[in-house]
């Protein structure tokens, strides 16, 4: 019944891991290239060159050499609950079912938290974008999107699958400066070809427009990507579990889940900062 029990909650965890309405459901999901929890991958080399009315021949030959990477995945380890017997018992509702439901949206959010890390540039180069946002007090304006779209007009990135993920105060800037663009934004869901979500663990950058380290304190940014550009991939999932412990007069429980998130070329990503 332990084993039976534990493929339960293991599923219940797993349900809707990504919901349509969460960014991290905006990637590629490369869960089919992990082996014992590291993703196999490889390096691309060069692209082809394309000549243009050629008239020497033969034409030039070349090999493409690529170079083969073994990515281990992070482990995302919640913390211990214990539930015991007594509220069980006592409980309306199926208390360990909610435990469950609050492990899987902790895990999420750690989750969505290194994907948009991972996702976001370290710094303006010729690929990616690293904006300062222009209204006042360092408030998002419309036209600081305009430009961030412009800029992938200008890589050539396509249009279907640009995304846009706002931090709560940059939400809140677009609000403020004009209310009924907000509402328009937000009805269908997107503004500039961008596709919005919001989401308050974005990364944060210095001054001078550099990523600050994963999880450290900074100015606010709100972060872009092209859907195809950036990966997901899900290893194993664990349960682990002290049930009916005599101390504790209750069960223990804990998960584990492998996971990883990243950015496959380093290209067509973009961030705007709020000082």
């Amino acid at each position: 019944m332990a084993g039976l029990q534990k493929e339960i909650w293991l599923d219940i965890l797993m349900e809707n891991f990504y919901p349509n309405d969460s960014f991290l459901s905006k990637s590629r999901d490369m869960s089919s290239f992990v082996e014992y929890n590291k993703l196999n991958l490889a390096e691309i080399g060069v692209d082809p060159n394309v000549l243009v009315d050629n008239t020497s021949y033969p034409i030039p030959i070349s090999q493409r050499s690529d170079v083969p990477l073994e990515l281990p995945l992070s482990t995302l380890d919640t913390e211990n609950t214990l539930v015991r017997n007594v509220e069980e018992m006592e409980s309306a509702y199926d208390k360990m079912a909610s435990v469950v439901r609050q492990h899987q949206n902790s895990l999420r959010s750690k989750a969505a938290q290194l994907a948009a890390y991972n996702w976001a540039p370290s710094k303006q180069d010729a690929f990616n974008a690293v904006l300062a946002a222009t209204g006042a007090n360092g408030a998002l304006s419309f036209s600081d999107i305009i430009k961030l779209a412009g800029f992938y007009d200008d890589m050539d990135a396509p249009k279907e699958g640009r995304v846009l993920v706002l931090c709560p105060k940059h939400r809140r800037d677009l609000m403020a400066e004009d209310m009924k663009l907000y509402k328009m934004i937000f009805t269908d869901g997107t503004l500039y070809d961008f596709q919005i979500f919001s989401f308050s663990k974005n990364p944060t950058y210095t001054s001078a427009g550099v990523r600050n380290a994963f999880g450290a304190a900074g100015n606010i940014a709100s972060i872009a990507y092209h859907r195809d550009e950036v990966m997901r991939a899900d290893g194993t999932v664990d349960m682990f579990s002290k049930l009916r412990d005599p101390e504790q007069r209750g069960d223990i429980v804990g998960f584990q889940k492998r996971f990883a998130a990243l950015s496959i070329r380093k290209k067509h990503s973009g961030a705007i900062y709020s000082e």
